[in-house]
């Protein structure tokens, strides 16, 4: 099957490949049973990134505070990602290959994320390793090489992330997500693996997994003698950076992150269409959809009115990440996120007095660029000079 990331797909080209989109929010909704959350915040009806160092009485955050504010986001954050698993089973890892290269070893193995689930990943280690060393996750971007394309087997150069990290002295870890990679059945389509997801996990979210899955890798770098287990980054690229950002918000572990091209904020968006429908990460936010018109191949940019009423945004998840360092690399030409270079600044200006609070205002970084949505060289250096200053101890 040919590979290529659907989500970046023109209108048309996306219609004509409707069969290939087997997830359905209806069908999530015959499994599930599920209706809309009973769920208001001071976000709730409010078209304006809602301010962080506020609660919903209208009382201003004091720094003593923050910790019983950040409990009502995370609280808010979770009832649209769902409940995970309460246990976790054993990694029971088993490596499959080890390839020497010139400037390291590439080790294929899988461990266990879920009973009986085993989840395909490389790890690479710099050669004459000694003492301790910071690693680096690196979850791919929505295309079917998966993990191929981080260790740079497969895919753009440009976002071989973990092959670059690793000849920058770093251990790199990177995986396929559900649905991508080895974990993708080529008898379903497009996120078609959610539907069983869905059957086994329906008071979770693919979102949630995802972040789960992220989490279950740091347990498996923190097992290995030669990683510094205190010092372990996530950077990714669009599906792999809002990943980032998601195992961040539930992992206080992941001690620095990097997301490229991320994130569109749902109001500056204009709709939860792609979180709900187009994908199948937050299906809760479907019920925050009003709009007949709104399809599969025209949702990019196009405003529904309720989503207003939708009772957080996702510079929540960033401010459960405060006060760990943070960069956010972010076009403003960007197809996939088509308002992001707004909604990055706006979730800035709500997220930097939350740094300032914690005193923590020199770790939290961006820049923007022009290029549509990748990883263009001058953003890559900013981004790993930016791991390379809070991750090495």
């Amino acid at each position: 099957m040919e590979r290529r990331n659907f989500l970046s797909l023109p209108m048309v080209v996306m219609q004509a490949r409707s069969p290939y989109v087997s997830w359905s929010w209806e069908r999530w909704r015959e499994i599930t049973g599920e209706n809309r959350p009973a769920l208001r915040t001071e976000q709730t009806g409010q078209a304006a990134l809602a301010d962080l160092l506020r609660f919903q009485s209208g009382k201003a955050v004091a720094r003593g505070d923050w910790p019983t504010r950040r409990a009502s986001i995370e609280q808010t954050v979770l009832a649209i990602l769902g409940a995970p698993p309460e246990n976790k089973p054993p990694l029971a890892p088993r490596i499959l290959e080890e390839v020497k290269l010139p400037t390291h070893t590439r080790r294929k193995l899988v461990y266990q994320v879920e009973p009986g689930e085993f989840v395909p990943a490389y790890l690479l280690a710099p050669h004459k390793l000694k003492g301790h060393k910071p690693a680096v996750v690196c979850p791919h971007q929505t295309v079917q090489y998966g993990k191929d394309e981080p260790a740079g087997l497969a895919g753009n150069p440009r976002l071989h992330m973990a092959l670059e990290l690793v000849n920058r002295g770093y251990v790199t870890f990177t995986y396929d997500a559900a649905c991508f990679g080895e974990r993708h059945d080529p008898s379903t389509g497009h996120y078609g693996e959610a539907i069983p997801f869905y059957r086994k996990h329906p008071r979770w979210s693919m979102m949630g997994k995802m972040a789960w899955d992220l989490s279950r890798a740091v347990d498996y770098l923190q097992t290995l003698d030669f990683v510094d287990s205190a010092h372990i980054a996530s950077i990714g690229h669009s599906h792999g950076g809002y990943t980032t950002l998601f195992a961040m918000a539930l992992d206080p572990r992941i001690a620095v992150g990097v997301s490229s091209c991320g994130f569109d904020t749902f109001r500056h968006d204009g709709n939860t269409w792609r979180w709900s429908h187009a994908t199948a990460l937050m299906p809760r936010l479907g019920f925050y959809l009003s709009s007949p018109y709104i399809k599969n191949g025209f949702y990019a940019g196009v405003p529904d009115s309720e989503t207003v009423q939708t009772p957080f945004d996702l510079h929540y998840v960033l401010a459960l990440i405060a006060p760990r360092p943070l960069f956010l690399s972010t076009s403003d030409e960007d197809s996939i996120f088509p308002n992001a270079g707004w909604s990055a600044r706006q979730a800035l200006a709500r997220l930097d007095p939350v740094y300032q609070l914690l005193g923590a205002g020199g770790r939290l970084g961006s820049y923007f660029f022009r290029g549509g949505h990748g990883f263009p060289p001058e953003a890559a250096e900013r981004a790993y000079a930016f791991i390379d200053r809070w991750l090495r101890p």
